[in-house]
């Protein structure tokens, strides 16, 4: 943003932020469509920050759900064209990856959807929203077999809800190629903060993880009301699912470290994140920068971005870019989280 809206002008949105933005309709050229998704789920923003921040939580979970859709009901798909992975010049409205090759939270979404091995939560929406469901997707040519799939759920403070019941668990799912099988039915789960994480797992008959998807749930679900009341560009909801918890999160603080090598087709940094805290780390950026809290490195490509840790969890993540996208500069790394200050090390 503040590579095309002047400093004086980034809050609040104003006449040059709607100069970036989409056309009239439903009032998507002052983002009231966007705002208001925004602030009745997420809560409302006093900085361009902070709603930034929410803007790509939403689209990462927006997007998400698409692909999804498309992955889990095989039986219903025709195609999925996604309007637009990118835009001709500097806009706010609906790219996966920006008119600077920046890679937004849709585009990790749409990444994460299209897992080619997957399980996938299917919330509480359908017929009386009181059961949820799971589903083993196998979008590969080869059949999926013996897999396990299961859920788990957190509340906000990183406290795991323990029980059989609400660690529900499927056994010897098979999944042919092109396909997917809903694995488990899993009902409401009392007694949880008021939001709180769904972590999916998919795991291979020797216990290798194959998938892991994150989401991030609210006992106040989306309403869409009897009839449902919306068209193309405006969602008037009779009742919005409440996340302005997330905002109250307690802090996380990680352990990062992340080396380079030099390639044939340039360089690759492996990022290695410990959450060593008993709390979540939620929605964590890694963003390797040209020198030190620098611009990031683009293009640049990640195998997983805005990732969740869980307590005592550990990822290691692997980027890759042009030898001639970095100069002179000396590569760093910066991350940063819904709820994890940010931190700024050297890559060695």
């Amino acid at each position: 943003m503040k590579k095309f809206i002047p400093a004086e002008k980034l809050w609040p949105p104003n006449d040059y932020w709607f100069f970036h933005a989409g056309g009239n309709e439903g009032g998507n050229n002052t983002l009231a469509n966007v705002r208001r998704a925004i602030d009745n789920r997420y809560g409302p923003s006093n900085s361009a920050e902070q709603l930034s921040k929410k803007a790509q939580l939403a689209y990462y979970e927006d997007v998400r759900a698409q692909y999804e859709t498309y992955a889990t009901h095989w039986s219903n798909r025709k195609m999925l064209v996604h309007w637009m992975m990118n835009t001709p010049w500097p806009s706010f409205f609906g790219h996966l990856y920006d008119y600077y090759f920046k890679q937004g939270g849709g585009y990790f979404g749409a990444k994460k959807g299209m897992q080619p091995i997957s399980v996938v939560w299917d919330y509480y929406a359908t017929g009386d929203r009181s059961t949820a469901h799971a589903y083993a997707v196998n979008q590969t040519a080869a059949p999926l077999q013996h897999a396990k799939v299961s859920v788990e759920f957190y509340n906000l403070d990183g406290t795991r809800k323990n029980g059989t019941s609400s660690s529900p668990i499927a056994n010897d799912i098979n999944v042919a190629p092109y396909s997917s099988v809903p694995a488990l039915s899993v009902p409401r789960i009392p007694s949880l903060s008021p939001t709180y994480f769904v972590r999916c797992l998919l795991t291979g008959p020797d216990g290798k993880l194959l998938a892991e998807n994150i989401y991030w749930q609210s006992h106040s679900d989306d309403d869409l009301g009897s009839p449902r009341n919306d068209d193309q560009f405006t969602t008037k909801l009779t009742k919005w699912s409440d996340f302005t918890a997330l905002n109250q999160m307690p802090p996380a603080k990680l352990q990062t470290s992340a080396s380079v090598s030099t390639g044939a087709s340039g360089r690759a940094v492996a990022i290695t994140i410990n959450n060593n805290s008993s709390h979540i780390a939620f929605f964590v950026r890694m963003e390797v920068t040209k020198g030190s809290d620098g611009e990031e490195v683009l293009p640049i490509t990640y195998e997983d971005n805005y990732i969740t840790l869980f307590p005592h969890q550990s990822r290691t993540i692997k980027a890759n870019f042009s030898e001639s996208e970095l100069g002179v500069a000396i590569p760093a790394l910066r991350v940063e989280g819904y709820n994890v200050p940010k931190s700024v090390i050297a890559v060695r």
